[in-house]
């Protein structure tokens, strides 16, 4: 090949080089600027990237009844959710215009139908910000998306980065009313809640902390048992840039489900115990009181503490409120503005005068101290009570009667209030603190100890808890009269121009503080100092006394068991919710057992017998129940005060307990102006013996 032929490979071969010389100097160039001229700046870029570990949530557990029947669950149910690491990863070039484009996909859909699509783009936009803090998680949109816009979100996915429905587990209450405030509600924990949470000690116990975001139970179960309800969280570890957004993620640990929770409640008798409370509330409304509304009614194994049935009325759905409510759902569960807030459990929290259900405490105190005898006969006059002056604090007997001469037996019977004040007023002035004591004994004022949030304590009052109570508004009341009187004179004295202008100032002084002295002590008298018509009212379950159904049924439960006070609880097990295999057996536990001798608890459970046949006030449940043996208390409850609007308005409160020998139930219920506690309450636990045991009505029921 000659010169000539071969100058145009030459000039190509030139021309390549200064290209590859040239391709290689920028490249030089390039890697010299990143990693010296400008190497410390990308280094500090690089290490600006963090790895944020983000909890996945498990599957909430179950919670089932004694018999294994479902009560509480998870489904899965749609949310639409918005990625930002899909979104800013996507082709995209403005975030803002898939959000416009969104918020007109699910207009239809959107819970405001009266929103345009700018102004839901705008709530959309509020969402994203409210959650700047965490922009590595999706940011969910939507709730409960129905299957039409879920098939618009899959048409146009494309113009949509970012933007998917996942299927998330959501709470379900299958059985709707049934339990329902035992049972609770989930939500997402409130700032001043994350503190209360973190003191659970077996959360404490596994490192777990409860943080912003957390889904928990709100209140009954799904409270108490909220850490072992909730599983144990996954963990994604999503690394963020220095401006928080993020670059990849990947789980390292998936979640564990939550362990199924199996009650101590028996379903179907729950739902007896609630059909029959509805049904008698009902009853009150059309024929004696149309504001009658509420009430509530415990069944509890007598020889464990295990509570088989806790109902509260109204009822509660905890369906009601899971995700976004509105303010009349608010208002029904939560407030009293148009009814009685659903929400509050009556059973655990309601506090009542108990009536005549009390009157076994008294019983007992005077048999303790022996002030009486079985056997001993009192007439049922209002003269029994003593002279004029007693009589005038103490009540006549119910519904006008004159019961004759009365003993122990027949005065639990007939439930005489005559008998009741008499015994009562000895036992307060032999020892004015022995019914308290004993009250507290049986578990009436003092907390149970019960696996559920929110108990209330109730009142067993004596004189010393009258004296503690009302002494310290008086002397708070007396202490600031009397420094007042000192503030006044202090400059006129100070100012006096001679001694006899101080002593003239000083007689005033001294005049006024002692009007402050005889003020105090009329009124230490009249509303401090115990009283003969304390003695008369407390010992008739009036007066201060005020417990909870759970109180009660659990201080028959104590008096035919024996006397041993037991704990009374709602959750019997934890189960693995793969094998079902149990991981934790909750058992029974005795707090105290009572002071009260055996041969007491007999006398008065016989008493208690006594009122379920012949002239007694709940004789119905023998006649209802032929196969019925046990014994039960009625009461009527006096509201308010006598001589007030409200004194003439009663309570319906029933105690019982079955079989007499050997029981198994103890049975309490309140119906709210209910009057009379056999009528009402009484036919609750006619229900709830009939379906435990299997008896069969008189009536053909």
């Amino acid at each position: 090949m000659d010169d000539r032929e071969r100058k145009p490979y030459v000039h190509r071969l030139w021309g390549l080089s200064i290209v590859v010389v040239l391709v290689f100097s920028i490249l030089g160039f390039n890697l010299w600027r990143l990693q010296i001229a400008q190497g410390s700046y990308y280094s500090a870029m690089a290490k600006g990237n963090v790895m944020q570990l983000v909890k996945v949530q498990p599957t909430r557990g179950d919670i089932v009844d004694r018999n294994g029947k479902l009560l509480v669950t998870s489904v899965p149910e749609f949310a639409l959710n918005l990625d930002w690491m899909d979104l800013q990863q996507s082709k995209i070039s403005n975030w803002k215009d898939v959000v416009q484009r969104l918020a007109g996909y699910i207009r239809p859909d959107w819970p405001n139908p009266n929103q345009s699509v700018d102004s839901i783009a705008e709530d959309i936009f509020a969402n994203i910000q409210n959650h700047q803090w965490e922009r590595y998680r999706p940011v969910t949109i939507l709730n409960n998306v129905p299957p039409d816009l879920q098939a618009i979100i899959a048409e146009h996915q494309e113009e949509l980065p970012g933007v998917s429905v996942d299927a998330i587990p959501v709470r379900s209450y299958p059985q709707k009313t049934l339990g329902g405030q035992f049972l609770g509600y989930v939500r997402e924990i409130g700032d001043k809640e994350i503190a209360q949470f973190n003191q659970n000690a077996d959360a404490q116990k596994a490192g777990f902390e409860y943080a912003q975001g957390d889904l928990v139970g709100k209140d009954g179960v799904e409270k108490s048992y909220d850490f072992w309800l909730r599983g144990k969280e996954g963990v994604q570890q999503v690394e963020v840039d220095n401006n928080a957004r993020p670059v990849s993620k990947q789980v390292i640990q998936a979640p564990e489900a939550g362990k199924t929770v199996q009650l101590t409640i028996d379903a179907d008798l729950q739902k007896t115990v609630e059909d029959s409370l509805d049904q008698v509330i009902a009853n009150v409304q059309k024929n004696t009181n149309p504001n009658a509304k509420s009430g509530a009614a415990v069944v509890i194994d007598v020889n464990t503490g295990k509570v088989l049935a806790m109902a509260s009325r109204p009822g509660m759905d905890p369906n009601d409120l899971i995700g976004n409510i509105s303010q009349a759902v608010s208002d029904k569960y939560f407030t009293d503005k148009t009814a009685p807030a659903a929400s509050l459990n009556r059973a655990l929290t309601g506090l009542y005068p108990p009536g005549s259900v009390f009157k076994m405490v008294t019983a007992m105190a005077s048999l303790q101290l022996k002030v009486t005898t079985p056997d001993e006969r009192i007439r049922d006059v209002l003269s029994s009570l003593g002279n004029l002056a007693s009589q005038q604090q103490g009540f006549p007997e119910w519904g006008g009667n004159d019961f004759g001469l009365v003993n122990l037996y027949r005065a639990l019977a007939l439930s005489s209030d005559i008998y009741f004040e008499v015994i009562g007023r000895r036992v307060f002035e032999a020892n004015p603190e022995t019914i308290g004591q004993i009250a507290h004994e049986f578990g009436l004022g003092v907390e149970s100890g019960i696996d559920l949030p929110g108990e209330a304590k109730g009142i067993a009052p004596s004189a010393e808890w009258k004296k503690a109570y009302f002494g310290p508004t008086y002397e708070k009341s007396r202490d600031a009269k009397l420094a007042a009187i000192e503030s006044k004179y202090a400059p006129l004295l100070a100012q006096a121009q001679d001694a006899k202008s101080k002593q003239k100032l000083q007689t005033k002084k001294d005049a006024e503080k002692n009007d402050v002295a005889v003020w105090y002590k009329q009124k230490t008298s009249e509303n401090v100092d115990w009283k003969v018509y304390d003695s008369y009212n407390n010992a008739i379950g009036q007066g201060y006394n005020t417990y909870t159904p759970l109180q009660l049924a659990n201080y028959v439960a104590t008096l035919v068991n024996g006397g041993k006070h037991y704990r009374p609880y709602v959750v019997d097990k934890l189960l693995d919710p793969i094998t079902g295999k149990v991981t934790q057996q909750y058992q029974p536990k005795v707090l105290n057992t009572v002071s009260v001798s055996p041969d007491i608890l007999d006398t008065v459970k016989k008493g208690m017998a006594a009122v379920t046949t012949g002239e007694g006030t709940a004789n119905f449940m023998s006649i209802d129940m032929p196969e019925f043996t046990g014994g039960a208390k009625t009461g009527t409850a006096q509201i308010g005060s006598k001589d007030t609007i409200s004194g003439e308005i009663y309570n319906g409160v029933f105690v019982a307990f079955a079989p007499y020998d050997h029981p198994q139930i103890a049975f309490a219920g309140v119906v709210e102006f209910g009057s009379h506690g056999g009528d009402t309450a009484g036919k609750v636990a006619e229900a709830a013996f009939m379906k435990y045991f299997g008896w069969k009505s008189s009536k053909g029921g």
